[in-house]
């Protein structure tokens, strides 16, 4: 017991045990060539990392907006291809003409509210969310979208505007692009074009009955004019540089109407006419410079200073008319005999030229290159002269409501779809 004692008592008093060396750990130097990483290196290292990895988010998020906007840009070139993917397109045929064209009929999104005009030849379709444009053998050559409320459509020349009716923004599109697009202060009422581009806007107003606004083809303001009294229609003077407007007013109880004409250089009128016995529903300019008025009761053509030369009054209910340079074509129905006849103002209405029909007129037309006049019948067409001899007949195997024109060619305007066939000039002796 004694010697046990000793032992570790000599252990305690400090003396180096045998394996102690062994519990000691040194330090591994660092090897020659290779630096070791502080901490402030390993913190800058992961700040490039984090910072290499924003700039490149940066750089990917830009080319993308880029990309967007390019693709808004060009989007009149790439939309048309996405408008016609799962469109149906069929050949329709016609009657005795025979086949259109394989990309007819066309159909339309938005059925009958549809609109069609025709600008440098090419067909305008105007539904309640894009305005399409074709060309004469149904390729479509651009669809633009809008948003307007109530969208309207009018075209001459190689323009169109499409405005919002009892909206403010209106546009001046060609078959190539959209020009401009512009708001006006009021809610536009209506809104016609020239040949040249120069748009007039009539728009409701708190100061006065209406005003008429006139834009140039650049989308600038030209001429402004107050109304005191309510313009129903314009048409532009042959020259552009002017216009005349139809305005009613209240006399004894009965509608009336006055025809005025302005200048696009002056504040005053150039003249106005005496009050017509009729609700002017259009005016139009004719080749002499005077204008052709066509109203609920009668019809009247007025002279360059705004004199009545001739008035034909309407034995029946007036159902559709149109004018063209000074000859002026009449839908009168009568609901009691159910008949329907075509009248003839051929620049004056002293001599008025007459037909009676038993069927149903669907809508006419004025061909000014063939001074023919273009009747649209259940199921056919009837072509007569300005003297009202019948040329020729032209049989389609479906009814439509109405038509256009491009050239030869007749554009069939049904529900949800247009047809064409070629329309062959009567043959002249």
């Amino acid at each position: 017991m004694a010697k046990k004692t000793a032992v570790k008592a000599e252990s305690k008093s400090g003396e180096k045990q045998p394996n102690a060396a062994k519990t000691v750990r040194t330090a591994k130097s660092p090897k020659k060539g290779k630096p070791t990483k502080s901490a402030k290196d390993i913190y800058a290292m992961r700040k490039r990392k984090k910072r290499r990895k924003v700039l490149q988010q940066t750089f990917w998020m830009l080319l993308l907006a880029v990309t967007i906007l390019i693709l808004y840009q060009r989007r009149d070139n790439w939309m048309p291809k996405l408008e016609t993917i799962g469109t149906k397109h069929e050949n329709h045929r016609q009657g005795a003409f025979g086949e259109t064209d394989g990309n007819f009929p066309l159909y339309v999104i938005g059925g009958a509210d549809y609109q069609t005009g025709t600008a440098s030849d090419k067909l305008m379709v105007l539904s309640d969310s894009y305005l399409h444009v074709y060309d004469t053998d149904g390729t479509l050559l651009s669809v633009r979208q809008h948003t307007y409320g109530s969208a309207m459509l009018q075209t001459a020349g190689e323009y169109a505007l499409v405005y919002e009716s009892g909206g403010t923004r209106f546009r001046l599109e060609t078959v190539q692009k959209t020009h401009f697009e512009k708001t006006v202060a009021d809610p536009i009422v209506f809104g016609r074009i020239s040949e040249n581009g120069q748009i007039v806007l009539v728009t409701s107003a708190e100061s006065c009955a209406c005003k008429m606004v006139v834009f140039n083809q650049k989308g600038q303001q030209i001429y402004e004019r107050s109304c005191v009294e309510r313009l129903v229609d314009v048409a532009f003077h042959e020259d552009d540089l002017g216009c005349f407007a139809a305005s009613i007013e209240a006399s004894e109880g009965s509608l009336q109407s006055v025809i005025h004409s302005y200048s696009f250089t002056q504040k005053g009128e150039l003249w106005e006419s005496e009050p017509l016995d009729m609700l002017a529903i259009s005016v139009y300019n004719t080749i002499d410079g005077g204008s052709f008025v066509l109203g609920d009761k009668q019809s009247c053509y007025l002279n360059v200073v705004g004199k009545v030369t001739s008035r034909y009054v309407y034995p029946d209910e007036l159902k559709c008319g149109v004018c063209k340079n000074g000859t002026a074509a009449l839908v009168l129905s009568n609901d009691e005999r159910r008949s329907k006849s075509v009248v003839i103002l051929d620049g004056s209405a002293d001599m008025p030229i007459e037909q009676d029909y038993d069927k149903d007129i669907k809508d006419i037309d004025i061909l000014e290159n063939e001074q023919s006049i273009l009747i649209q019948l259940r199921n056919h067409f009837e072509t007569l002269d300005y003297a009202g001899t019948l040329l020729q007949t032209t049989p389609v195997s479906d009814s439509y409501e109405k038509f256009q024109m491009i050239g030869n060619e007749l554009f069939l305007c049904s529900y949800d779809h247009i047809d064409k066939i070629e329309y062959k000039k009567p043959e002249t002796e």
